[in-house]
């Protein structure tokens, strides 16, 4: 696709994202968190200058409590921190833990690798600072939406191949796992992701010269998954990347991590964000529940 297609492209729906979050009758309202208090950073990165939003529960107050550090979806080139930052505030008090809610840089603007050493740099960043701000960064859990989940999934692979420090544990939602196989070849479902915008997260995110496959583009196709933290996935039932996400979950379950692939019934791409709020307040409760479980 030529450059210029790919940015006009991007930068059209990236406006009806944004008008379409703003006024869905589809889009669900997190639960208040009145307790909740956000402090925002701004964090030196190899991407550029990238926000950082931090919430902190009451429960933080006179303490260092374990962190969630999440990262929104769009396909690389659509959404905010603002799509998660409702829910990060519901996650933070309902846990209790601090959640970290990373403003990582669009693509074209920023394409591949540079996402993955963005969200490592603000990982040193939290690490070097976690005195300052308050933060337990001996346990921490790292989670991404769609392509965060992707940008999730790949760092980890980085951390593990560099030595860095790892998280307790990896929380994906719904997450885009595999850049080399052609949309076409995915399962299709109405509602799914229209097959020209799958387009456009591989023509936004990668250089025509980079390899699709390479483990840190495409988690799945990594040569090992041993020596990934505690993982959960879960997708809805009709989503074409659902199918990448539980081959995913099973590799690690043979590589011996620990696994859970959970799948939410008659819900498509996004639920936790657009559609019935009974289902998307499920979804979330299952991310506080594996917070607790492994980081309290």
């Amino acid at each position: 696709m030529p450059a210029w297609r790919t940015y006009l492209l991007t930068a059209l729906l990236r406006a009806f994202q944004i008008r379409m979050r703003r006024y869905s009758p589809t889009h669900i309202t997190p639960p208040a968190a009145y307790t909740v208090r956000t402090d925002s950073y701004i964090v030196e990165t190899a991407a550029g200058a990238t926000p950082v939003h931090i919430y902190y529960p009451e429960a933080a107050e006179g303490q260092a409590l374990p962190v969630f550090v999440n990262l929104h979806g769009g396909g690389f080139f659509m959404g905010s921190y603002a799509d998660d930052e409702g829910w990060g505030r519901h996650v933070a008090e309902l846990t209790p833990c601090v959640v970290v809610n990373i403003d990582y840089h669009l693509a074209p603007r920023s394409r591949f690798p540079f996402s993955i050493f963005e969200v490592r740099d603000v990982l040193m960043w939290l690490q070097a600072q976690e005195e300052r701000l308050g933060l337990n960064m001996e346990r921490f859990a790292l989670g991404g939406h769609s392509a965060g989940g992707n940008i999730a999934a790949s760092t980890l692979l980085l951390l593990r191949d560099t030595g860095a420090p790892m998280p307790a544990v990896q929380i994906l939602d719904s997450p885009i796992l595999d850049l080399a196989t052609d949309p076409r070849e995915k399962p299709s479902f109405p509602g799914a992701i229209p097959i020209f915008v799958a387009d456009l997260f591989t023509a936004s995110y990668l250089e025509t010269s980079q390899n699709a496959a390479h483990p840190y583009i495409s988690p799945l196709h990594a040569e090992s998954l041993e020596g990934l933290p505690p993982t959960l996935v879960f997708t809805p039932e009709y989503d074409s990347l659902a199918r990448e996400a539980f081959r995913y979950a099973e590799r690690l379950k043979r590589e011996g991590v620990p696994a859970e692939y959970q799948m939410f019934p008659k819900t498509i791409h996004a639920f936790t964000h657009v559609g019935r709020k009974s289902t998307a307040k499920k979804a979330w409760g299952l991310v506080v529940s594996t917070l607790q479980a492994r980081l309290l």
